[in-house]
């Protein structure tokens, strides 16, 4: 496997060979994404862009993500909602964040990503059709139980996935919503208030960074006591809500976490984000064909990212599906999308 010459910081493996170099670039000159379609993003900092796929698309996503579901034989039915509890699935992080066995490049997970639609709305953000995407996770948030949901399951974890070193306008992520999401279904929680203060914090705060200063990481955890300073501020959190086939976008500078299912309905997406593919480092690119052949999954940016999943931080038991059921079969706007095939 590629990744078995790296080793593992905090359980995950570091953003790849390239990644100090990428860092160093875009402290210098970047391309900063364009919010004029989106408005939005910069009032709020984040938007909610309607019928990207349709319902019916949107449904028939669903179908197979429970389908996928279902294929661990672990008692999980679709249809049975006597069945819909945390041990008749396989493993997830919080209330439904399946990262692991594959599932990045799962056929599914591919064919969302190659929509016209979506790769439209974020070639509008860039001013161009020519980007790659990320191999990102999916979130099937089930409404379990209120005790199942006890603890860290079903707990906020505000973060950013932006480096506190990068201050400036740089990533908008997505989320390609495929069920209807309203306020008690859980998914994106937003502090409304919070993106414009978002370099000033990290300013007033330096006293706060671990020995060596503030993470290249693209991620930031904050602490209650962190919190209560943008509270002070007026900020408010908020729920996203949408329609199945609308894509939630939102700045990586905004404080948000992803809220479980506690109404009656589940949430289903995956998620998406694409960014300039003249804009990777040549390291980079390297390691996201690798990541490819080998179905390996990244974290969110597709140009400094993480390798992540059950290949890169190792597997939780000797049984575990390491692949997706059947390796994807990419068309060739998908290989492009990838990195492996040149535009």
């Amino acid at each position: 496997m590629v990744v078995q010459s790296q080793t593992r910081v905090n359980g995950e493996y570091p953003a790849a060979v390239g990644a100090n170099a990428g860092h160093l670039k875009l402290r210098g000159q970047h391309v900063e994404p364009s919010t004029e379609a989106f408005p939005d993003l910069d009032t709020k900092g984040y938007a909610v862009v309607k019928g990207v796929i349709s319902r019916e698309r949107a449904a028939q996503y669903v179908d197979r993500m429970y389908q996928w579901l279902e294929s661990f034989g672990t008692g999980f039915k679709a249809d049975d909602r006597s069945t819909w509890h945390i041990d008749q699935l396989p493993s997830f992080h919080r209330g439904g964040l399946f990262h692991r066995y594959g599932v990045g490049h799962e056929q599914f997970a591919w064919d969302i990503r190659s929509e016209p639609g979506l790769i439209d709305t974020f070639a509008k953000i860039w001013n161009t059709e020519e980007l790659l995407v990320s191999f990102d996770s999916v979130n099937i948030s089930l409404p379990f139980p209120k005790e199942e949901l006890e603890g860290e399951r079903g707990g906020a974890w505000p973060h950013v996935d932006q480096s506190p070193n990068r201050r400036f306008k740089h990533c908008v992520q997505g989320i390609m919503n495929l069920e209807v999401n309203g306020p008690d279904d859980g998914g994106l929680m937003v502090l409304s208030g919070s993106l414009p203060l978002y370099a000033k914090f990290f300013e007033e705060h330096e006293a706060q960074a671990p020995e060596g200063g503030w993470t290249w990481r693209d991620s930031h955890q904050f602490t209650e006591e962190q919190l209560t300073w943008f509270y002070d501020r007026g900020c408010k959190w908020v729920k996203v809500e949408a329609e199945p086939g609308d894509v939630i976008l939102w700045d990586s500078r905004c404080i948000h976490y992803g809220a479980p299912a506690r109404g009656d309905r589940p949430r289903v997406a995956t998620y998406v984000c694409y960014k300039p593919a003249k804009d990777i480092e040549p390291e980079m690119l390297e390691t996201r064909k690798k990541a490819l052949e080998e179905c390996i999954g990244t974290s969110h940016d597709p140009l400094l990212f993480r390798l992540t999943g059950s290949k890169a931080m190792g597997p939780l038991d000797e049984n575990e599906r390491m692949e997706p059921l059947v390796k994807p079969v990419l068309s060739d706007r998908a290989k492009q999308l990838a990195g492996v095939l040149a535009y």
